[in-house]
């Protein structure tokens, strides 16, 4: 299967753009809970064993940016965990860009978090609401920012691991993005749309990324 060129990352972006603009718009004009949200939110709530377990879920979205900037020093010095020497030229510079560009399309979240302000649960809503934040909730931050920066990671992980252990990193970046909405919703952070919003812009986000880092390193990767 040949990997996807800078041309096809633009065409999903544009599609994820679109489906993200129609649900912000939606949000925006229906105001959060949208139809479903609180049906949704209780039936997620009363998964046990995912509740179990959702501080390990959520507890990975701090160790994105240490993880990432791991990820670049040892590609900037040609090091690859578990031995052997890294790339250079093309390679190495895609990936140097990848990092670079997740990093800036990082900030756009709380741009559109300002953009829609869209509220987040409230507990006489009758949802659970473990974990409170005054700020606005959609696009779900935790989810659209495991996907930008634990996808470029999974993305890149060939340039900075040792072969070996690259199908187990990407399992666990997969899985991180995964349930990274479930456990938001678990919590009470956020409705499911929340989450969506953040799939659906996070997953344009990553793709833009790998397209500039692509475009920026002079090859298709």
């Amino acid at each position: 299967m040949r990997a996807l060129g800078t041309t096809d990352l633009l065409r999903i972006a544009i599609i994820l753009v679109a489906a993200a603009v129609a649900l912000s718009a939606w949000v925006v004009i229906e105001e959060a809970p949208l139809p479903g949200d609180i049906r949704l939110t209780r039936e997620i709530q009363s998964w046990g064993r995912l509740g179990d377990n959702e501080a390990l879920i959520n507890g990975a979205h701090p160790w994105r940016w240490p993880i990432l900037v791991l990820a670049a020093v040892l590609t900037l010095f040609r090091w690859r965990v578990g031995g052997s020497s890294g790339p250079s030229g093309r390679q190495r510079d895609f990936a140097l860009w990848a990092f670079i560009a997740a990093a800036v399309f990082s900030l756009f979240d709380n741009v559109l978090k300002a953009a829609v302000r869209s509220p987040r649960p409230l507990a006489d809503l009758g949802v659970h609401v473990q974990e409170f934040k005054d700020t606005y909730g959609f696009p779900s931050g935790h989810v659209y920012g495991d996907l930008l920066v634990y996808g470029t990671l999974a993305v890149t992980a060939p340039l900075w691991v040792h072969p070996r252990l690259v199908l187990l990193v990407r399992a666990v970046c997969v899985a991180i993005i995964i349930l990274s909405g479930p456990a938001r919703v678990i919590v009470g952070a956020h409705w499911p749309s929340d989450t969506v919003g953040g799939y659906l812009w996070g997953g344009a986000a990553l793709a833009l990324s790998i397209a500039f880092a692509q475009k920026a390193a002079g090859s298709r990767r």
